[in-house]
């Protein structure tokens, strides 16, 4: 995998009148130190007409402002995972035989999470590009989630790195004498960690789930074992939860032919 380039993680001092600019995925943001406030302003490549003027943001982008105490003029700027479950959807159906275990990578889009330097006071997140939510499960019985498109491929060599996409290691585990037709599935990302390689691509760590068959839960897993080349070190985000114990939980789209998926 090659290099991505200019890396905006990390912390950086704003001025008060030529704004910093980032740009990841489909977002822009401008943000400025005014007055001892942060100010911020963001928008999205599809609101905009023309090309994205780094200098200023455009007449209908509105700025927010944050006064803190003991702010300072630094932000710190983190991926981050979503907010809600994913699901993932493949690009094209996988067949799973029977006492299988395959490993494969989804690569999905970040958030970027924006926060006060000098005592990490979180100002605001926001996806590097918009996504759509769906419901997964039952009308009495499920959670809202988020869609994601992935080709869900074998290996990630050959594909060219984004700044806005993690890549992420999955072990899906098939433990039934019946074949496991993978279409789509419920990604848990919120007990997962991002790491930063030395080509600046970002990564979690494994995710282990284990299908028992259509009747059953899947056990969900977050094994901490880290992709090859990637060591604990190299960790710029932590988990939205820190939590170690494996879930029993409905993962498979599969078993939910007779529900309802909205929003979508």
């Amino acid at each position: 995998m090659s290099e991505v380039k200019n890396s905006i993680w990390g912390t950086h001092p704003l001025g008060d009148k030529e704004p910093y600019f980032v740009d990841v995925g489909a977002l822009n943001l401008w943000m400025l130190y005014r007055n001892e406030e942060i100010w911020i302003a963001y928008c999205y490549d599809e609101e905009v007409e023309g090309k994205v003027d780094p200098s200023a943001p455009p007449e209908k982008t509105d700025w927010q402002r944050w006064a803190h105490k003991s702010g300072g003029n630094e932000v710190q700027i983190l991926p981050a995972f979503a907010d809600l479950p994913l699901i993932v959807q493949s690009e094209y159906s996988l067949k799973v035989s029977p006492y299988t275990t395959i490993q494969i990578y989804s690569r999905v889009p970040l958030w970027i999470s924006i926060s006060i330097a000098k005592n990490e006071y979180s100002l605001i997140e926001l996806p590097a590009t918009k996504l759509s939510k769906t419901w997964f499960g039952t009308p009495i019985e499920g959670e809202l989630c988020y869609h994601v498109t992935t080709k869900a491929r074998r290996d990630l060599s050959k594909t060219t790195p984004e700044d806005y996409l993690l890549s992420c290691p999955i072990t899906i585990s098939n433990r039934s004498a019946e074949e496991l037709t993978f279409e789509s599935f419920c990604f848990r990302v919120e007990r997962l960690g991002i790491y930063k390689d030395t080509n600046g691509v970002l990564w979690a760590d494994e995710t282990e789930i284990t299908y028992h068959g259509e009747e059953q839960h899947s056990d969900i897993i977050m094994t901490g074992k880290l992709p090859k080349g990637i060591t604990k070190d190299m960790q710029i985000s932590k988990p939205r939860k820190q939590i170690h114990k494996s879930l029993a939980t409905r993962t498979f789209q599969r078993l939910f032919e007779d529900t309802d998926i909205l929003g979508r």
